[in-house]
């Protein structure tokens, strides 16, 4: 039996490491690697059958082409070289008919890696002329928004949230999306930490939870200003922090005061005492950790949603304390060069851009 080491290929924060058993050739097992300070040993199920999956005698491992009738599911198999020919031919009549720029690439995060996700594939058809796709349909907003209170995409050290005593889970199903963040926050409860969830469903983690809030769908930045409100109301701020690190707070202040807890029950559907608590809960309890999901950013004010909950660890000082502060995405501590990677040198006009979220009207 043979041991190999590898990395969890997902569009996943847990960018678990793995442990790979083979016998003959032939991967027979994916494990966790028990060494990692955050996997230790533990993967979710999708890639604990990583085994069942490439093997799968359904797996396509050869170009297919179609066969008759769009739709009626029948596809020859045919050659790698016969495939790029066909394509290639393509791609240079519709670029001499109608111009490079009717050639659209469509891509997102399945299947990460420097190479495979954001490379090769950008280099290709910025070089080709093509439309360029505004790859917006995950995060996009919610980390302008999070960089408009702090820069960039980073928050605390995951592993640091074992000593959190209050944890938020805003808009995000940890359990089956950050299985680790929530094993880390399992730890902490095991301390003493009391773990909150805010969604738009009664989820798994919303279940698991100590206490939950349902709320509205897009209305999460109402229920951050309604917090702020109460905080600075009651004088449960970190004055001296804000004084130090904080740039406009007398405008946030203003427009904080805009929504009294009734105004944010109405906007919310969450009952204005339900909010006085979790305010004076999230206030008062040290340290206190917010991990804000993407969920709540898919909506006309999403980027704004997710920059008003961000601020929140700001108004209370909550960065002073280890444990304390927020979660995003750490990607900020692991910035990569886009342009040798992606090449936009290789682009020689101005093609047009479509935002894949508005694909249909582009069509």
């Amino acid at each position: 039996m043979e041991i190999r080491y590898s990395v969890c290929p997902h569009d996943c924060p847990d960018t678990c490491s793995l442990k790979v058993e083979i016998d003959k050739g032939k991967i027979v097992k994916v494990a966790g690697d028990p060494s990692h300070p955050i996997t230790k040993g533990v993967i979710c199920e999708k890639v604990r059958a990583y085994p069942k999956r490439i093997y799968n005698p359904s797996r396509i491992l050869y170009p297919m082409r179609r066969v008759g009738e769009k739709g009626g599911g029948k596809f020859e198999k045919i050659s790698w070289a016969t495939a790029v020919g066909e394509i290639v031919k393509r791609w240079k009549d519709l670029s001499r008919l109608y111009g490079p720029e009717s050639i659209l690439p469509y891509s997102y995060g399945g299947t990460e890696g420097v190479i495979n996700h954001s490379s090769m594939d950008r280099r290709l058809f910025n070089k080709i002329g093509a439309t360029m796709l505004k790859r917006t349909i995950c995060s996009t907003a919610g980390t302008l928004g999070y960089k408009l209170a702090y820069g960039d995409s980073i928050g605390i050290n995951p592993m640091d949230t074992i000593n959190s005593k209050l944890i938020i889970f805003w808009g995000i199903n940890a359990l089956e999306t950050n299985m680790h963040q929530a094993i880390f926050a399992d730890n902490a409860r095991k301390n003493g930490a009391k773990i909150i969830a805010i969604d738009v469903h009664r989820n798994k983690t919303a279940r698991w939870a100590d206490d939950f809030y349902l709320i509205l769908p897009g209305s999460d930045g109402a229920l951050a200003l309604g917090l702020a409100h109460i905080i600075l109301r009651d004088d449960l701020a970190d004055k001296t922090f804000l004084e130090k690190y904080s740039y406009g707070f007398k405008e946030f202040y203003i427009r904080a005061m805009e929504y009294p807890p009734e105004r944010v029950a109405d906007l919310t559907g969450i009952p204005k005492e339900r909010i006085e608590g979790l305010a004076k809960v999230y206030a008062e309890t040290k340290p206190s950790l917010i991990r804000i999901g993407n969920g709540l950013q898919h909506h006309n004010n999403g980027g704004m949603n997710t920059w008003l909950i961000s601020l929140l660890p700001a108004l209370t000082g909550a960065w002073q304390d280890k444990g304390g502060g927020a979660i995003k995405s750490n990607s900020g501590y692991f910035p990569l060069n886009n342009n040798a990677l992606e090449r936009p040198d290789l682009i020689e006009n101005s093609p047009r851009t479509v935002n894949m979220v508005q694909l249909g009207k582009a069509l």
